[in-house]
């Protein structure tokens, strides 16, 4: 996928515009929505616990940034995802050369992009000092960047570690954390989605996935659904392809993704995704999205269904998808009752761990209805999943800046990647890694890195600006009403269309 309008050299990264001008600038973008009023404070920190590390005097600064060795605890706002091996990461950042002065404390919160987001905003608005550096979701991107809440790590970071990030690491991952020059995280891990399935079950159901070389071949979505259809009635399961299909997830998640590979997508060409909003085509009423409504309606109600499409294998996705996230939606495929799944790339990890479906498990890309030669938008079509994945960022008001750069260098170690890689199942975001002796090593993971390696090609980053939070819950709420029947796939389409452009001409 080509860079969008905002991702930038190395070396323009590094000139970046200080915060000050950064702030001033972006009002002239059209991207600003909601931000009057929502300064942040600079003071009114808790302060820690107050030691500072010797290198700043208290607040931050980047001037001479070295740390100077004394002792000193960096708090680290995670997920529970890391919390619960927190001793055994600890561990790896004094391998590969962390100062032991340096005690990092894992404070791990909820799980969650919009709850983690929620509490973030708590905490950088009120201009806390700690957490030193978080856990961050690039959808936070077009919200905290512009109000000074992460550090510009182009600031702080070195020339091999910004190299790096230009030559080395998956470039939608470390675009999605840049804003007007500046970069506001460093990938953690990329989360990448595929199609895990019951690898027995299709073969005693007739089908070969070897010999069809599933794991980097995707197949039509009419395929797809013929074999989970065939599957489900030869074993008898409960269900035959479980995906969450909440609000939130028809409209920026599955739902989002299954459109893509139709050919269509929310604001036509990829490259429109980051706006100038207000001045961007809106593409939601076509027959991409209509068509996409229609197979999902299929997929739910099968042939009686009077949008269903001809042809088209069905009765395979449970009506209660329509309330899943993605934790709910594991439940049926766990269990044994469902031939196939969509999920991230760490659910690999637990269904084929030995004491689940090991061998059984078969993973493959996300299947198209539409190849990218036919598709009518550029980076549309073909096997297309969304972006997903976790960033490091640093506390613009911590009190420990040397020290917390520190700790960012080494949770940006081969080694740490791949650490997190065997023990969370959570992807590096260096693709190259996945080419290693060491991943070729890892057990479970091993068996589904030619899948991982092509899916990580063929990801999609969804809109990045402030409005998308709205625009997205204004889609969901209309293709959920499709998939309950409430509304015609076309009435729906309209509809999105409709509270879209309103959107966009309010806020362009």
């Amino acid at each position: 996928m080509e860079r969008d309008s905002r991702g930038s050299s190395t070396a323009s990264r590094r000139s970046a515009l200080s915060r000050r001008q950064f702030v001033a600038t972006v009002g002239a973008s059209g991207l600003t929505v909601g931000l009057a009023g929502c300064s942040n404070t600079g003071s009114g920190g808790d302060g820690g616990d107050g030691g500072g590390d010797g290198n700043s005097g208290g607040g931050t600064s980047t001037e001479d940034l070295e740390y100077n060795g004394e002792d000193v605890t960096v708090e680290y706002s995670t997920a529970p995802l890391f919390g619960n091996v927190a001793d055994m990461l600890k561990e790896t950042l004094y391998e590969v050369g962390l100062p032991e002065s340096i005690d990092v404390n894992f404070s791990t919160t909820v799980w969650g992009a919009d709850d983690l987001q929620s509490r973030y905003n708590q905490i950088l608005s009120a201009g806390r000092a700690t957490p030193d550096m978080m856990l961050t979701n690039f959808s936070y991107t077009p919200y905290f960047a512009p109000r000074e809440w992460l550090l510009d790590l182009s600031e702080v970071l070195g020339d091999e570690k910004m190299n790096a990030l230009e030559n080395d690491y998956s470039q939608v991952m470390v675009d999605s954390m840049t804003w007007e020059g500046g970069l506001y995280g460093i990938p953690q891990f990329i989360d990448i989605p595929t199609i895990q399935y019951r690898k027995d079950l299709v073969k005693e159901a007739g089908y070969d996935p070897e010999g069809e070389n599933w794991a980097t071949e995707p197949m039509k979505w009419n395929r797809f659904a013929k074999v989970v259809a065939d599957t489900k009635e030869q074993a008898g399961t409960d269900d035959g392809y479980t995906v969450a299909l909440n609000q939130r997830n028809i409209g920026s998640i599955a739902g989002y993704e299954q459109l893509v590979t139709n050919g269509g997508n929310y604001f036509g060409d990829m490259s429109n995704q980051n706006g100038p909003v207000g001045d961007r085509p809106v593409t939601i009423n076509e027959e991409q999205t209509i068509r996409t409504l229609r197979q999902l309606r299929t997929f739910m109600y099968g042939s009686e269904d009077e949008y269903a499409i001809e042809g088209l294998s069905g009765n395979i996705t449970p009506t209660e998808a329509l309330g899943w996230d993605t934790n709910p939606s594991m439940e049926s495929f766990s269990a044994g009752e469902a031939v196939a799944h969509r999920n991230w790339s760490f659910a690999i990890a637990d269904y084929g761990a030995e004491e689940n479906f090991g061998d059984s498990l078969g993973v493959m890309p996300y299947p198209y209805g539409t190849s990218e030669d036919e598709a009518p938008y550029e980076g549309t079509g073909g096997s297309n999943a969304k972006l997903g994945g976790w960033h490091l960022s640093i506390n613009p008001n911590t009190e420990r800046l040397a020290a917390t750069v520190e700790v960012i260098n080494a949770m940006t170690t081969d080694e740490f990647y791949m650490t997190i890689f065997e023990e969370l199942g959570s992807t590096p975001p260096k693709p190259g890694l996945l080419e290693s002796d060491r991943a070729q090593q890892i057990d479970v993971m091993n068996r589904y890195l030619d899948t991982l390696q092509y899916q990580a090609q063929n990801q999609f980053a969804p809109p990045l600006v402030a409005v998308w939070s709205a625009e997205k819950s204004a889609i969901g709420e209309q293709f959920l009403a499709c998939l309950k029947r409430e509304k015609s796939p076309t009435e729906a389409a309209k509809a999105a269309q409709n509270q879209v452009e309103q959107i966009e001409n309010q806020e362009g």
